[in-house]
C-alpha cells in the first residue's frame, strides 16, 4: 500500500519540470513526521528526478516536515514563500536549491 508521503512525492515528481533543473543534479532528503512518519529522497540528475525511500547520509538538501502541511503545500493550500517564513517546515543543507524548489516542482510561491 502506497503512504501518504509516497503518494505526495510521486506527485511532486509529476510536477517536476526538466528545463528548470539543467545542469542540477542533487538529492532531496525529505523526513516525514506526523500521520504517516517516513524517509525519502528525490533525485534529480539529467534532467530527471526519482524517487527513492530511506534516509541518505549526505543529502544537498534535507526537508522535514508533517506530511500534512506537505500536503497543504503541494495542494497550493499554504504558499511555499508562506510556509518557509512561518517555519511550517525546517530545511538543512543548500539553501538556493531550497530556494528553487517552486520552480522545479511548479509550487505555488
Amino acid at each position: 500500500m502506497t503512504s501518504t508521503a509516497e503518494s505526495l512525492l510521486n506527485d511532486l515528481i509529476a510536477r517536476f519540470d526538466p528545463n528548470a533543473a539543467q545542469g542540477l543534479n542533487a538529492e532531496i532528503q525529505f523526513l516525514f513526521h506526523g500521520t504517516d512518519s517516513a524517509a525519502y529522497y528525490l533525485r534529480i540528475a539529467n534532467g530527471k528526478c526519482t524517487l527513492h525511500q530511506g534516509e541518505l547520509d549526505f543529502a544537498r538538501l534535507t526537508i522535514r516536515v508533517d506530511v500534512e502541511v506537505w500536503r497543504a503545500i503541494q495542494q497550493g493550500e499554504i504558499a511555499w514563500a508562506e510556509a518557509m517564513m512561518q517555519r511550517k517546515f525546517t530545511a538543512t543543507g543548500n539553501f538556493p536549491l531550497l530556494a528553487r524548489l517552486p520552480q522545479l516542482f511548479r509550487l505555488v510561491a
